[in-house]
């Protein structure tokens, strides 16, 4: 009985085998279509000076200091910026 179980399956599966080897390659319905993303933010970043990270000037917390306008991510880098110019400029 399991001779003829075991039979069974090996012919079943050469089976399938030999029929896949005849199946004709598909070729896909459709061209994918692919969605464009954007390439730039709508804003233009501006640099932190302080910890060089950029931010978008509409979030940032900005500062105005001997003429020029700064801008910063956090209340800490503003301050340490605001000391180290007291102290004789940015290192």
């Amino acid at each position: 009985m399991s001779k003829i179980f075991l039979l069974a399956l090996i012919a079943s599966l050469l089976y399938f085998f030999v029929k896949s080897l005849f199946k004709p390659i598909q070729k896909p319905a459709q061209t994918p279509h692919y969605k464009k993303s954007p390439v730039e933010p709508a804003t233009e970043m501006v640099q932190d000076p302080v910890c060089k990270v950029f931010v978008d000037p509409k979030e940032a917390l900005s500062m105005e200091y001997g003429g020029m306008h700064y801008y910063f991510c956090s209340e800490a880098c503003a301050h340490k910026f605001k000391t180290q110019m007291e102290q004789g400029g940015v290192k």
